[in-house]
C-alpha cells in the first residue's frame, strides 16, 4: 500500500516536472509577446495529464488588462467545425440528408445548372462565390459594415453563376457556411446559436462559449484585437456559422475531448474527417470543417481561423492523442506556426532536409523575372532577380538542377513556354500566365473613365482618370478608393486580385471583370 502512493507520488512528481519544462519551453515559442503588445493564449491536453494552459500578452492595452488561460477570443474559421457538426447531428436526426440540394431548404439560392449538395457547403466544392469578396469589390470589405446573415445571404441570392460547377474543384468560400447556419435554422426551428447551445456547448460543459450573433452584446473577459501599430482591428459584424464563436482555450480543449470521445455522437468525429472528392476523382484535404493532413508522418486533423486582427488555431494529432488550441488577438501572430511549434515539444518531429538546391543558371536569372497571372483566380505571382537568387513573392524559388524545376516551400514550380505552374501536395495546379507590360497612354486611361453597375453586387463604382493613373471608388463610399496599378493591357491590380477593361467590337470599355481568389468573373455593366 505504501509502495502504491509512493509510486501514485512518484508518476504525479514526473508529470509536474515536465509540465513546468513544457511551461519554459512555450514561454520561448510564445517571448515575442508582453506587457506592451497583444498577444496569445494556448491549450495542450495530452492522455494521462491534466491541460496545460497559458498565456502571454495583453487581451486590452488601453486598460491594461493582461491576456490569461481564460480569456475570451474570437476563433475565426475554427468555428466551421461547430457548424459542419450541427449540420452532421441533424443528419443523424433524419432532419435531411448530406446529399440534398440547398435549395431544397433555401430556395432562395439561385437555380444553377447544376445543384449545389449540403456536403458541398462543408467541404468548400459548391463554387459559390464568397460573400465577402463581393461585399469588397462593392467597396464596403468586412469590419466596415454591420453585416447579418441575412445581409449575408442576400448577396449570396443575387449571385448568378458560379465559380466552377459544383464539386468540380475546391475554392474556400465562408457562403457555403453561411447558407449551412441557415439550413440549421430552418431544419431545426433554431438559430444555430440556439441549435448549438442546446446540442453542443450545454451539454459538454463550455460555459464561455457563444456565437456572436451580436457584436453589441458585451462579453466579459473578451480580448481586443488589434493589428499593427497598434490599432484595434475587431469584427463589427453579427454574421455567424463561417465565424464568430467566441471561447477559451479551455473550452477548445474540452470540444477536441468530446469529438475523440465521441461524447456528441458515436463516429461523429470520424465523420467530419471524410475528405472531399471531385468529380475527376482526386481528394482533397478539406474534409467538413476540418482539414485531414499529415505532418512529421502523422495524420493532423486541424483548422485555423483569422476574423479581423484575432488568428486562431486548433489541432489534434490522434497517433499521440495531442490536442493544441491557440487563440491570438493580433494579426502579427502566426497562430498555425507558434501552435506547430508548440505542439513539436510533443511529437518528436522527424529531422526533414531542407531542400539542396543548385545554382541557378544565369540564363534562367535574365529570363525568368517578369509579373504572371492566374487567370482563374486573379492571383499574381512576381518573380524578380536578387543577385543570383530568384524570388516570388518573397521567397527564394530553390532551384532543383536534375528535375530542372523550382521549390518554394513544399511547393513546386514549372516553368511553361506561357508562364510557370504552381502545383502544391495536395494536388492542386495553378498556371500562371506570363503578362506583357503595357505603357497605357492618358488617352487610353481617359477614355476607360465612367460609371459601372453590378446587380450581384448591388453597388455602383466610379473609375475616374487622375494624376496619369486610374482611380476606383464606390458611389456610395468616395473615402475607400483604390488607384490601379497596370500588369498589362487592360489589365489591373486590385486588392485581393484584379480588375479587366472589358472592349466592345468599337474598342470602347463597356464593363470591368473582377477576379479574386474567391470569386469570378463578376462583371460591373457601364452605366455612362
Amino acid at each position: 500500500m505504501k509502495f502504491a502512493v509512493y509510486l501514485a507520488g512518484a508518476f504525479a512528481l514526473v508529470a509536474a516536472q515536465a509540465h513546468a519544462q513544457t511551461a519554459e519551453e512555450l514561454d520561448v515559442v510564445f517571448q515575442r509577446f508582453s506587457s506592451a503588445t497583444a498577444g496569445c493564449a494556448i491549450g495542450i491536453e495530452r492522455p494521462g495529464q491534466a491541460p496545460l494552459t497559458r498565456a502571454w500578452g495583453m487581451a486590452d492595452l488601453e486598460h491594461g488588462v493582461a491576456n490569461t488561460p481564460e480569456t475570451v477570443f474570437e476563433s475565426g474559421s475554427v468555428a466551421k467545425q461547430f457548424t459542419a457538426a450541427a449540420i452532421l447531428l441533424l443528419a443523424r436526426d433524419g432532419k435531411l440528408q448530406l446529399g440534398d440540394d440547398v435549395r431544397k431548404y433555401v430556395p432562395e439560392l439561385w437555380t444553377y445548372p447544376t445543384p449545389v449538395s449540403i456536403e458541398q457547403l462543408l467541404n468548400h466544392t459548391s463554387g459559390l462565390r464568397d460573400w465577402g469578396d463581393v461585399a469588397q469589390l462593392a467597396g464596403w470589405p468586412r469590419t466596415t459594415r454591420a453585416y447579418t446573415n441575412e445581409e449575408a445571404l442576400s448577396i449570396a441570392f443575387r449571385q448568378r453563376a458560379l465559380n466552377y460547377t459544383p464539386g468540380a474543384e475546391y475554392s474556400y468560400t465562408n457562403t457555403g457556411y453561411i447558407l449551412a447556419a441557415e439550413v440549421v435554422r430552418r431544419v431545426s426551428g433554431q438559430t444555430l446559436a440556439q441549435f448549438s447551445q442546446e446540442r453542443i456547448f450545454k451539454p459538454l460543459g463550455m460555459s464561455r462559449t457563444q456565437w456572436r450573433d451580436d457584436f453589441r452584446r458585451v462579453v466579459k473577459g473578451r480580448a481586443v484585437a488589434y493589428r499593427a501599430g497598434p490599432f484595434q482591428e475587431m469584427p463589427f459584424e453579427s454574421t455567424y456559422g463561417h465565424g464568430g464563436l467566441l471561447t477559451t482555450v479551455s473550452d477548445l480543449l474540452t470540444w477536441q475531448r468530446a469529438l475523440v470521445e465521441d461524447r456528441l455522437a458515436p463516429g461523429l468525429y470520424a465523420e467530419m474527417q471524410v475528405q472531399a472528392v471531385l468529380t475527376g476523382g482526386r481528394r482533397v484535404p478539406y474534409a467538413r470543417g476540418v482539414v485531414v493532413d499529415a505532418r512529421h508522418g502523422m495524420k493532423e486533423v486541424s483548422h485555423s481561423g483569422a476574423t479581423a486582427a484575432y488568428r486562431t488555431w486548433l489541432a489534434y494529432y490522434p497517433e499521440r492523442r495531442l490536442s493544441v488550441a491557440v487563440l491570438c488577438n493580433t494579426s502579427e501572430a502566426e497562430s498555425v506556426a507558434l501552435g506547430r511549434r508548440a505542439a513539436d515539444l510533443h511529437l518528436t518531429p522527424s529531422v526533414e532536409p531542407s531542400p539542396v538546391g543548385a545554382a541557378i543558371p544565369a540564363a534562367e536569372l535574365d529570363v525568368r523575372p517578369g509579373v504572371y497571372l492566374d487567370e482563374r483566380t486573379g492571383q499574381v505571382g512576381r518573380i524578380v532577380r536578387d543577385g543570383g537568387v530568384l524570388r516570388l513573392s518573397g521567397g527564394p524559388l530553390i532551384y532543383a538542377e536534375r528535375e530542372a524545376r523550382y521549390l518554394i516551400g513544399s511547393d513546386v514550380i514549372v516553368f511553361t513556354p506561357e508562364g510557370y505552374e504552381r502545383r502544391t501536395p495536395a494536388g492542386d495546379v495553378f498556371r500562371f500566365r506570363r503578362l506583357t507590360s503595357h505603357a497605357h497612354t492618358p488617352a487610353e486611361l481617359a477614355a476607360a473613365a465612367g460609371t459601372f453597375a453590378s446587380d450581384e453586387a448591388q453597388a455602383t463604382l466610379r473609375l475616374s482618370y487622375w494624376q496619369g493613373r486610374l482611380v476606383l471608388q464606390p458611389a456610395d463610399r468616395p473615402s475607400y478608393r483604390q488607384t490601379l496599378e497596370a500588369l498589362a493591357r487592360d489589365t489591373f491590380l486590385i486588392q485581393g486580385g484584379v480588375v479587366r477593361l472589358v472592349r466592345n467590337a468599337q474598342g470602347q470599355v463597356e464593363a470591368l471583370r473582377f477576379t479574386t481568389g474567391r470569386v469570378r468573373d463578376l462583371r460591373f455593366r457601364r452605366t455612362r
